[in-house]
């Protein structure tokens, strides 16, 4: 995603502030992802399956 708003912005397809939003969007969404996603492993079971339980 930020390779992609790069050449975007490269290319003067976005402005700075478009590619900035991006770049925020791209962060954020990474940051969540963990916190997000590791209660929905645990409620499939797909943790004890990890864990070799």
């Amino acid at each position: 995603m930020i390779i992609f708003a790069n050449v975007l912005l490269d290319k003067q397809i976005i402005s700075a502030d478009t590619f900035t939003a991006l770049l925020i969007m791209a962060v954020a969404s990474t940051m969540l992802t963990v916190p997000v996603v590791t209660p929905l492993l645990k409620k499939m079971g797909a943790a004890g399956l990890r864990t070799g339980k």
